[in-house]
């Protein structure tokens, strides 16, 4: 018997790079803007004066679209979790692009709790 294997729609994996990288609307100047109004300081974090960095790496999708956020660099659970909720939370980038064509790429992003 010939068995059917359901295969997911992109089998391509992301990229590390491309030749033109995603960009965010705007630019990475709207990019911070839209982080700043977007993450909120959690309050377990603020009320124990916790300051520092999350990374967060992401697939910039074919379409734009963000998808597979997780955390690089750990700052403290709730601010990890605020970062990959902001992250989540953007619209749709301009895909990366090699050769002409759209590509799943990677994409890091720091994201700063300084009170």
């Amino acid at each position: 018997p010939i068995e059917i294997i359901d295969l997911p729609s992109d089998p391509e994996p992301p990229r590390q790079f491309s030749e033109i990288m995603p960009q965010f609307p705007g630019g990475l100047a709207a990019l911070t803007s839209y982080l700043a109004k977007e993450i909120h300081y959690p309050e377990l974090a603020r009320n124990n004066n916790i300051q520092g960095t999350v990374i967060v790496k992401f697939v910039v999708e074919k379409d734009g679209s963000v998808s597979n956020a997780s955390v690089l660099v750990p700052l403290f659970p709730d601010c990890d979790k605020e970062a990959i909720r902001g992250i989540l939370s953007m619209p749709k980038w301009q895909p990366g692009t090699t050769m002409g064509k759209a590509v799943r790429c990677y994409y890091q992003v720091p994201v700063k709790f300084q009170l």
